[in-house]
């Protein structure tokens, strides 16, 4: 063989790998969907990957999940938890977790948006909680962990630089590192939040570079990182009677909860108090005396995820959970400032026709109802299953009705004192 002859079979299977590299990440295909068993399984592993991905969300919607997006509580699988319940019974619904510590509006703004018409129609469920509005807003580092390029550059692909939404929306994805972090992302996002079209240039990049190629490694890697918290659910599921009995459950969860608290007198989970609150309590006495929920942007970023409820008629349930009262009155937070974030986020929800709120946050003292400072736990859970379950089998309109205004993207909003909102 001569040398030519063996370079080139040296050469050529190093060339083909490359093309065939090249078509995978950024060919005009969409590749095999997930089986359903990945679906389940990603429906409650609340991972990072997950939220940042599409492919599995989309066919989640698809296939009838019902999302439900929060934070942090999320991961509190008690036996009552809306996993466990509707593995255990015929609840009406299947929910698909979307969240977990640190996820915040403008998270599931992003990973809303990037559903586009999967959201078209159906139902979702929002737990919102109180300290998500603190005088700042999300916290930059936990914003950029659950970051997606892809859902960036599917915002760009579909911003409207007219739009006062999308131009703030912009506007906040610059304020944080990750938004620029990609000098392509970042001019992009510099001519929609300046109220201009993308250039030529920059919609070439976006849409026939950079957007294939994320949504391949979307469908190609999400599939495979997956934490699967199936045997743990089932695992949870094993203390609940056959048949569902709504006030058996009530019953079982208070007992449950006094078992499970009796090293502390708040009321707490055991497990929870000796690991996040026993070495640290006497520092924590009255410390969150100053601590407000009725000011800052975070006002304004819900504002976007109600917005594209809006553009794809979708029907949310909000849930307001209330916070541990005994913990309350220990580290001096103010029930009356709780009362007036309560009737601040209840005037932008009512005021623009989003009128399904499941409001639970003067329950912060019935019996374990939380199973720590500020998570849902035991009773809270079997409450929010109720009202889920009643939320389900409501008949849904064809068409609703909001009426959004831009007020809520403004710094006046943002600062506004709750005790100036006239009675709605």
């Amino acid at each position: 063989m001569s040398n030519f002859k063996k370079l080139i079979s040296i050469i050529a299977p190093m060339i083909i790998a490359l093309l065939l590299a090249v078509l995978v990440l950024y060919g005009p295909f969409c590749l095999p969907k997930s089986e359903p068993a990945t679906v389940e399984k990603a429906a409650t592993s609340l991972s990072a990957n997950v939220l940042r991905g599409e492919q599995l969300k989309d066919q989640a919607l698809d296939s009838g999940y019902l999302m439900i997006m929060g934070s942090s509580e999320l991961l509190r699988f008690d036996s009552f938890h809306p996993s466990v319940l509707t593995h255990k019974y015929q609840r009406g619904y299947q929910p698909f977790l979307l969240g977990s510590a640190g996820t915040q509006s403008l998270t599931h703004f992003f990973s809303a948006q990037a559903m586009g018409k999967h959201l078209n129609h159906k139902r979702v469920v929002v737990i919102i909680s109180p300290q998500w509005f603190v005088k700042k807003g999300v916290d930059k580092n936990m914003f950029d962990y659950y970051y997606s390029k892809q859902q960036a550059t599917h915002f760009i692909r579909h911003a409207n630089p007219h739009s006062e939404a999308d131009r703030y929306a912009a506007q906040r994805l610059l304020s944080m590192p990750s938004g620029r972090g990609d000098e392509v992302i970042e001019s992009s996002l510099k001519n929609i939040a300046s109220g201009q079209k993308i250039s030529a240039n920059q919609k070439f990049l976006v849409n026939d570079l950079k957007s294939p190629n994320l949504s391949h490694q979307d469908q190609l890697f999400t599939r495979f990182f997956i934490k699967d918290r199936r045997s743990k659910i089932d695992e949870q599921s094993r203390v609940l009677p056959n048949k569902y009995n709504q006030q058996q459950l009530n019953w079982i969860a208070g007992n449950l909860g006094k078992e499970h608290s009796t090293n502390n007198s708040f009321q707490i989970d055991n497990r929870f108090y000796d690991r996040q609150l026993k070495h640290a309590l006497p520092g924590l006495m009255n410390s969150q005396q100053n601590y407000t929920y009725e000011y800052g942007p975070e006002f304004s970023d819900f504002q976007l995820l109600l917005n594209q409820f809006k553009k794809h008629n979708v029907t949310p349930l909000f849930v307001i959970p209330p916070i541990n009262s005994k913990w309350m009155v220990y580290t001096g937070l103010r029930q009356s400032m709780l009362n007036d974030f309560d009737k601040k986020i209840t005037y932008q929800l009512k005021t623009q026709g989003f009128d399904k709120i499941v409001d639970l946050h003067t329950d912060g003292d019935v019996p374990y109802f939380m199973q720590d400072t500020i998570h849902l736990g035991w009773r809270g859970w079997v409450k929010v299953d109720q009202e889920l379950n009643r939320f389900v089998k409501q008949k849904q309109p064809q068409r609703v009705h909001y009426h959004l205004r831009d007020y809520f993207y403004t710094k006046d909003w943002q600062q506004r004192v709750p005790a100036t909102i006239k009675k709605y």
